[in-house]
């Protein structure tokens, strides 16, 4: 596949460069260069012309007052990293993202699109072509199911619509499938999705946590081509055996990589060129200790070889998409990302060089990048309701009987149980005694409809939450105090949506995310920080999982077991039973 285009004059430069009779436009010399193909250090001569790499060896090039010479004496060159299981929308946005990837080493991304999906599509084609001005190389992914309940396909995960994205040139795969119970029942649409995209040529990434050698064939013969969610070794080595890729992940909500590592280790097995690494989507505060490199650096502190950990940052994951002869690697001909490190164990990078410009040093960029222009994208309004909503709303009338309770087995698994719980004097249930409860509702704005529970798990005396940022289309609302979570809505609607808590009578978090209630448009670092703060006064409270922003964003999403929260009730995703109707909206 082609990464960048290159006209006639760069390709006639390229040779000549490559020959010696044309002064080169940089000269990396003086490093140990990872020759990603052998797996071995070599301290060659890197020389670019142009956006491209036109010789490593021995030979010095010709230079000219032009010319950049990089001293890299003593320095050890990699190729720039490739993530290639992006989710850019986790309070970040793809542009800022990309700012940060670059400025860590990471220059090219497969990106998921879902939380563009409520645009036109040719807007999200247009934020896509737009990102591929980037000098990181950007790809995305076309969704093919929503990751919540359906009864039907709806635009755009109808036929026309998985069409459309699916054949846009930016898009290289389909997936992550989620929907795999509709897979089973043979639904129409996500059948047309898959074959469609095999029919294309494209990847099909899966969704298989905990999956059986059964299922996994049945994917494989469907035509998924890689899985991410392996959380043991021979669970690895299953997808490996039935010829699918896999993604060691290390994110915030699987920090995997070090168990799978060392489990890897001690099956005695060869590393696999069908192996990458991901960090799939981190939360703000993870990305804190970087991307890539942080993973890089993860997957060798848990012992494995610095060579094979950036032979699946690079070489593979650009195999996988048919990238290799563009990217992946420091040889002739691929574009010039190469990255300068102190030592082998380092990956996080001195230098960055991208598309043969030095792009960043030391963490900061030295290239202009890409501006979104956020204010041209017709986002649908975050409130849409016409109306104020009382602390009512928030009460849970006691029915007589066993209620309710959403217990969080982790971040983002959840069951329902039924508790015995004592009533108050207006006839609503009482949490008095349990600290460890508290209410939470699913608040759909357009059908003006709410499901209520109780949640055990989010923290201790959690006086109100309110959150946007959700799987679905719909509001969180989460606490022990009515009147407080009624305020939280009113000043999370009045900030255009984001995450808002309150507790002793006080806004003491607050969190805009107005690009659709779930992203912002702020530099990574502010939304880093940000982020941290919402997590620290959420671990205050005893939460106690692993990521307190990936329940709010799962608690909604019905590809997760097992109990969700969702418009039309609670729902048990296994048989796809309402457990708990909704309400309409006091």
């Amino acid at each position: 596949m082609r990464v960048r285009p290159i006209n006639e004059k760069a390709y006639l430069h390229l040779l000549r460069v490559a020959k010696r009779q044309a002064p080169a436009d940089m000269w990396i010399k003086g490093a140990r260069v990872l020759q990603v193909y052998t797996k071995e250090w070599r301290e060659v001569n890197v020389v670019v012309a142009g956006e491209r790499i036109a010789y490593v060896g021995e030979k010095e090039p010709e230079v000219a007052e032009h010319t950049v010479v990089v001293d890299a004496a003593g320095m050890y060159a990699v190729p720039g990293y490739m993530e290639p299981h992006a989710h850019p929308f986790q309070w970040y946005n793809p542009f800022s993202l990309a700012d940060f990837a670059l400025e860590r080493g990471t220059t090219t991304l497969v990106s998921d699109t879902m939380m563009l999906m409520s645009l036109p599509f040719a807007q999200v084609a247009q934020i896509m072509e737009r990102l591929s001005a980037h000098p990181v190389k950007q790809f995305f992914w076309g969704r093919l199911d929503p990751q919540r309940r359906r009864s039907h396909a709806e635009p755009p995960f109808d036929r026309a619509g998985l069409a459309r994205m699916l054949e846009h040139p930016l898009v290289v795969q389909g997936g992550e499938l989620t929907d795999w119970q509709g897979v089973l029942n043979e639904d129409e649409t996500l059948l047309f999705g898959l074959k469609h995209a095999r029919d294309l040529g494209k990847r099909i990434e899966g969704h298989h946590p905990g999956a059986s050698v059964e299922t996994l064939n049945t994917a494989a013969a469907a035509g998924i081509t890689a899985c991410h969610e392996s959380i043991t070794a021979e669970e690895l080595l299953r997808r490996l055996q039935l010829g699918m890729y896999v993604a060691l992940r290390h994110s915030s909500i699987r920090p995997d990589l070090p168990e799978l590592v060392r489990g890897w280790l001690e099956m005695g097995l060869p590393w696999s060129p069908r192996m990458m690494l991901t960090s799939d989507g981190s939360t703000p505060p993870m990305h804190r200790h970087g991307l890539m490199d942080y993973t890089i650096k993860v997957a060798i502190e848990a012992g494995m070889p610095p060579e094979e950990a950036y032979v699946m940052a690079t070489l593979n994951p650009a195999v996988y998409y048919g990238m290799d002869a563009e990217i992946g690697g420091i040889a002739p001909g691929r574009l010039a990302d190469v990255l300068l490190l102190t030592r082998p164990e380092e990956p996080t990078p001195e230098l960055v060089i991208a598309n043969g410009r030095r792009a960043a040093e030391k963490g900061r960029l030295l290239v202009p990048t890409v501006l979104p222009h956020w204010e041209q994208y017709e986002f649908p309004p975050v409130d849409r309701l016409g109306r104020d909503v009382g602390a009512d709303a928030f009460r849970l009338r006691h029915t007589g009987g066993p209620l309710p309770v959403l217990h969080m087995r982790n971040a983002v698994i959840t069951t329902l149980e039924r508790e015995e719980l004592p009533a108050d004097r207006d006839g609503c249930v009482s949490l008095e005694n349990d600290p460890e409860l508290a209410v939470i509702c699913c608040l759909n704005p357009d059908r003006e409809r709410l499901t209520q529970a109780l949640v055990r798990g989010y923290g201790r005396s959690l006086e109100a939450l309110v959150s946007t940022y959700t799987a679905s289309d719909d509001w969180l609302v989460i606490g022990r105090n009515p009147e407080a979570m009624a305020e939280s809505l009113r000043r999370v609607r009045q900030i255009g949506g984001g995450v808002v808590m309150i507790d002793g009578g006080r806004v003491i978090c607050e969190c805009p995310l107005p690009l659709a209630g779930k992203f912002s448009p702020a530099p990574m670092d502010d939304v880093i920080r940000m982020a941290e703060s919402l997590t620290d006064l959420l671990r205050d409270k005893g939460y106690a999982h692993l990521d307190p922003l990936y329940s709010l964003l799962f608690f909604t999403a019905t590809h997760l077991p097992y109990a969700r929260l969702t418009a039309e009730g609670i729902v048990d995703v296994k048989s796809g039973a309402v457990l708990v109707p909704p309400i309409p909206l006091p």
